[in-house]
């Protein structure tokens, strides 16, 4: 009877590894992977920025060119949302401008600058973003007297998100489009124009 038993025993067991495979696999220990952290910028908030800038003034008939290469701009804005800002902004030259005409190329002790407010649309797509620029400004010209003219401005640019709360910037905007400026000329059109590059900290 006990010889049944042992044979009864023996057989459920091998039955039972033959259902498991016959083999016992190990358990491996689960080693976590660790996630490197992308930056990501500050959708919304109070920001700040410092830019180089070129601003740059035509006259047509006759036609001339006034260009401060040395410039700085100062940005403060809102980001409402990733879709909207808010956005002030003052530029100003430094140091000589040059003057060209058909016939004259030098520098001139001349100052250029603008203040304005914009709306700021704007796309993000990552790393990168696209945003447009459109306000209200006020764009000063001192050639030994003092011109200034007020009105629509517009503009676009391209950010790109260095750390969470860096972005730099290159943008360009359209301060004056229109004639006389002012007085500075009768009947002649006159475009005002900045391009700058730049870099604003996201609080």
């Amino acid at each position: 009877m006990n010889t049944i038993k042992l044979s009864a025993v023996t057989a459920l067991f091998a039955t039972t590894l033959a259902f498991a495979g016959g083999d016992i696999t190990p358990v491996q220990p689960y080693v976590e992977t660790p996630v490197t952290d992308v930056a990501t910028p500050t959708l919304s908030g109070l920001y700040a920025g410092l830019g180089y800038s070129c601003l740059h003034l035509t006259q047509d008939a006759p036609d001339t060119t006034t260009t401060a290469w040395t410039g700085a701009s100062i940005n403060l804005g809102y980001d409402f949302n990733e879709y909207l800002a808010i956005e002030g902004r003052y530029t100003a030259s430094i140091g000589d401008m040059q003057y060209e005409a058909w016939n004259i190329d030098e520098d001139k002790d001349y100052d250029m600058s603008n203040v304005a407010l914009y709306l700021k649309p704007q796309i993000n797509m990552g790393t990168f973003g696209l945003y447009g620029l459109v306000g209200y400004g006020q764009t000063t010209f001192d050639n030994g007297s003092s011109y200034s003219v007020d009105g629509l401005q517009y503009g676009a640019g391209i950010n790109v998100n260095a750390t969470e709360n860096v972005q730099l910037f290159v943008d360009y905007r359209r301060l004056y489009d229109d004639s006389e400026f002012d007085g500075l000329v009768d009947n002649q059109d006159i475009a005002a124009n900045s391009w700058s590059v730049g870099a604003n900290y996201k609080f």
